[in-house]
C-alpha cells in the first residue's frame, strides 16, 4: 500500500473518531419535546410580604439575596475581566421564579417523603431580614409550628458563600421535614446552540461528584423519556423525575465550559449524608429560540422528625463563579477541592499535566498568549523524537518516487502485481511506511489533551493578546485563520508528495482550506497554538531533512574515499 493510501485511511479513521467524539457538541445537542416546567408543589401563604434584598460583598463578587425564599437573586462578578458590554456578568441565570432560584432551601420533599405531618406548611415563605452588614445576611421566618433561621455569609475565598439553616419545632407534637438544597440554571435554546465547528460555551450540564472524586455528568439527551429506566430515576418514570446517584456526593453542580455553581454539604443532623439528584427540564417548544431548559442539581437529605422545641442545623458551602483552578482549589480553605468541575475529557491525565505547566509558565510570564506559545513549543520539542521517524520515512518515500511512478505505470492494470512490486521495493530499500505513521499516532493523545485544555480554560476568557480582544473568542478580523491556512499550505508544499496528481492536489489545497474554515469559528487561543505548531512542524522538518542530507553526503564521501583507497591499493600492488 502506498504512503498516500495509508495516510488517506488514517485521515478517514481520525475523521470518524472526531465525528463520534465532537459532532454532538459542534452542532448542538438534540432538542427534546418535553412537557412544561414542573414544580415540586406550590403551597404559598395567602398574602406575601414586599420583597427586600440583602447585599453581600465578597472576594470578586457581589451577591443579592431575596427575603422571598432567602435564596440568591443575583450573583455579579465584579472583576474587570468578567464585564461584558459595560456590565458585570450575573451568574444567577434563572427567571424570577422563586422555586427555581439558586441556593434555595426547601423543607418539603413531598415526592420522596409523602406525609401529612410537615413541619413547614408552605413551599414559598417570606423571611424577615434581621441582619445585613455586607458580609452576613441573617433571615428568620416564624409561625405557630416552626422557626426557620437562615444565615448566609461570605468567606475569605473567592466566589464562596457559607449558608446555614436551623429549623426549630415550635409545635406541641412531633413534626417532620426533608431538606433539599437547590441550584438551578436557565439557558435558552439559542444560547446553547453551537455554530459551524464552534462549541457554544453555554452548553450546560448537571453533575454529581462523589467523595471518591468520581464525576457523573448528564446532558439533555440523558433525560429523554426513553432514558427514564431503572432504579436511578426516582418515582414514576415521567418527565420531571430526578436522577439520583448511589454514592454520597462531595458536591453537586450545574456547569458550562467556563462557569459553575456547586453545592458542598458541610453539616446535617446526626451527620446525615445527602444524596445528589439531577434533573433537566425543557420549557417550551424545541423550535422556539426563547424556549430553553432548566438545569438543576440538588442535595437531598434524609427526612428528620423533630420533637417539640427540638432544632436541627444544616450547613453547605456554595461556589458560584468561573472555573478558575486556584479558586476551585481554595474552596473550604483548600479542604474541598472542586477542580474536578473542569471536564478535561478522555485524556484528562495528560491534560492535567499540560494545565499545570501552562499555569506555571503564566506565573513566571504573566501573558496568556505567550504562555500558550511556550506550552506548544515545549510539547513539540518533547514529541520531536516521535516525529523524526515519520519525516525520515517521507524523505525515503520521496527518493523512491520515480521508481514508484514507473511501477504504477507498468502495473496500472494489475493491482495485485503492483502491490507485490511495491512491497519488494520497500523491502529492498528497508522502508516501512507504517514506521513513520505509528509514532505520529502515539502523539495524538497529547494534541487532543492540549485542544481540550485550551477549549475549557476560563483563564483565557476576555483576555486580549496582539489584535485579539478575547482569546476565548474567534478572531473577529479573520486574520489568524488565513495565516494558519497559509502556514499549512507551506507545510504541504515542503512535504514529500505521494500518490496520483489528484491526491496531491487534494492534500496541497484541501487541507489548508479546511484548517482556514475551522479557525473562522474556533477560539483565538486555539489559533495561537495551531499557528505556533505549524511553524514548529516546518522547522522540525527542515532540521531533519538537513540532517539527513548531511548524513547522506557524509556517507557518500566515505564511500568514495573507500573506493579511492581500494583503487590506490590495487594500483600499488600492480
Amino acid at each position: 500500500m502506498e504512503r498516500s493510501g495509508i495516510a488517506r485511511w488514517l485521515f478517514i479513521g481520525l475523521t470518524v473518531l472526531l465525528a463520534v467524539l465532537f459532532l454532538p457538541k459542534l452542532f448542538g445537542e438534540k432538542a427534546s419535546e418535553r412537557q412544561p416546567l414542573q414544580f415540586e408543589g406550590k403551597v404559598v401563604p395567602a398574602t406575601r410580604k414586599p420583597e427586600q434584598l440583602c447585599d453581600l460583598w465578597g472576594p470578586r463578587f457581589h451577591a443579592q439575596l431575596s427575603t422571598q425564599g432567602a435564596s440568591l437573586k443575583h450573583f455579579y462578578l465584579v472583576t474587570a475581566k468578567y464585564r461584558q458590554k459595560g456590565q458585570s456578568i450575573d451568574l444567577a441565570t434563572t427567571p424570577d421564579v422563586e422555586l427555581r432560584r439558586q441556593l434555595r432551601f426547601h423543607f418539603r420533599n413531598e415526592r420522596f417523603h409523602p406525609a401529612d405531618d410537615w413541619q413547614v406548611d408552605f413551599d414559598e415563605v417570606d423571611y424577615d431580614l434581621i441582619k445585613a452588614d455586607g458580609k452576613t445576611c441573617e433571615l428568620v421566618y416564624r409561625d405557630a409550628k416552626v422557626e426557620l433561621r437562615r444565615t448566609i455569609r461570605t468567606t475569605e475565598h473567592p466566589y464562596e458563600l457559607e449558608a446555614e439553616a436551623t429549623i426549630t419545632n415550635l409545635a406541641e407534637q412531633k413534626l417532620k421535614h426533608a431538606l433539599t438544597v437547590h441550584t438551578d440554571a436557565w439557558r435558552t435554546n439559542a444560547e446553547v446552540e453551537s455554530g459551524m465547528f464552534r462549541v457554544s460555551p453555554f452548553i450546560t450540564h448537571v453533575e454529581c461528584v462523589s467523595e471518591a472524586n468520581k464525576a457523573t455528568r448528564m446532558r439533555p439527551p440523558d433525560f429523554e423519556p426513553d432514558k427514564f429506566k431503572g432504579e436511578a430515576f426516582s418515582g414514576a418514570l415521567n418527565a420531571g423525575d430526578w436522577y439520583e446517584t448511589k454514592q454520597h456526593p462531595a458536591y453537586a453542580a450545574v456547569s458550562n465550559a467556563y462557569f459553575s455553581h456547586a453545592l458542598v454539604p458541610v453539616a446535617a443532623p446526626s451527620d446525615g449524608k445527602p444524596t445528589c439528584q439531577l434533573q433537566i427540564e425543557h420549557w417550551g417548544s424545541a423550535k422556539d429560540p426563547k424556549a430553553g431548559a432548566m438545569y438543576r442539581a440538588r442535595l437531598a437529605y434524609p427526612a428528620v422528625t423533630l420533637n417539640p422545641k427540638e432544632s436541627a442545623r444544616y450547613a453547605v458551602l456554595t461556589f458560584v463563579g468561573p472555573k478558575e483552578r486556584e479558586a476551585l482549589a481554595a474552596v473550604g480553605g483548600g479542604k474541598r477541592d472542586l477542580t474536578e468541575l473542569i471536564d478535561l475529557g478522555f485524556f484528562s491525565v495528560i491534560a492535567k499535566v499540560l494545565v499545570a505547566f501552562l499555569l506555571k509558565v503564566h506565573s513566571v510570564l504573566p501573558n496568556w498568549g505567550l504562555a500558550i506559545i511556550i506550552l506548544t513549543i515545549t510539547a513539540r520539542v518533547l514529541l520531536f523524537p516521535l516525529a523524526v521517524p515519520s519525516i525520515k520515512s517521507m524523505i525515503k518515500m520521496r527518493e523512491l518516487k520515480p521508481e514508484l511512478d514507473a511501477m504504477n505505470e507498468k502495473f496500472k492494470d494489475d493491482a495485485q502485481a503492483k502491490g507485490l512490486a511495491q512491497m519488494e521495493l520497500w523491502r529492498k530499500h528497508n522502508v516501512n511506511p507504517l514506521k513513520g505513521c505509528l509514532p505520529q499516532m502515539a502523539s495524538m493523545p497529547v494534541w487532543f489533551a492540549l485542544y481540550t485544555t485550551l477549549q475549557t480554560a476560563v483563564e483565557l476568557f476576555n483576555i486580549p493578546f496582539l489584535w485579539f480582544p478575547d482569546l476565548s473568542q474567534p478572531d473577529r478580523f479573520f486574520i489568524l485563520p488565513f495565516i494558519i491556512g497559509a502556514t499549512n499550505f507551506a507545510q504541504q508544499k515542503l512535504m514529500p508528495m505521494q500518490g496520483d496528481p489528484m491526491q496531491q492536489k487534494m492534500m496541497l489545497y484541501f487541507m489548508p482550506a479546511m484548517f482556514t474554515v475551522f479557525m473562522l469559528f474556533l477560539p483565538a487561543g486555539l489559533g495561537v497554538y495551531m499557528f505556533t505548531n505549524g511553524l514548529l512542524t516546518i522547522a522540525q522538518q527542515q532540521i531533519v531533512e538537513s540532517y539527513v542530507r548531511r548524513q547522506t553526503l557524509k556517507s557518500e564521501a566515505e564511500k568514495k574515499s573507500r573506493e579511492i583507497g581500494v583503487k590506490i591499493k590495487e594500483e600499488a600492488s600492480s
